[in-house]
């Protein structure tokens, strides 16, 4: 199954000149037909915060906490539908290499996610340097 992603950051929030907060809403969709099944483990998505500063490839790795919250879901059931989870778990943040080669690190969101139609969920993650 292949999400689509719609990002809605906020400005950064910066608490000290080392600690920096970072959030936004994400929609998470499906198109097209969606085939639930009961027993199915929760989909990997991911994706690049943006408005992040890139960190350098030989700086210090920072002290990061990620969070992500369920805001809304839909979902189309019907009467012989059964029990399908819908939510999200595993919500991790990494500064991971440029997907376009370059030199630095860039801010990386990752979860996953049990399929609905579409799930609207908060992030927040949490940059301390050293």
């Amino acid at each position: 199954m292949v999400f689509r992603l719609e990002l809605q950051p906020a400005q950064p929030l910066h608490l000290t000149p080392n600690c920096v907060v970072h959030t936004g809403t994400v929609r998470l969709f499906v198109t097209g037909t969606l085939i639930h099944n009961s027993g199915a483990p929760a989909e990997p998505f991911g994706f690049f915060l943006p408005n992040t500063r890139p960190l350098p490839e030989d700086a210090p790795e920072p002290s990061l906490w990620a969070e992500m919250h369920l805001m809304t879901a839909t979902a189309t059931a019907t009467a012989s539908s059964g029990n399908f989870p819908f939510g999200i778990t595993h919500a991790q943040a990494a500064y991971v290499p440029d997907p376009r080669a370059g030199l630095h690190r860039w801010l990386h969101l990752t979860a996953a996610a049990h399929p609905a139609r579409e799930l609207r969920l908060g992030y927040r993650v949490t940059v301390q340097t050293p």
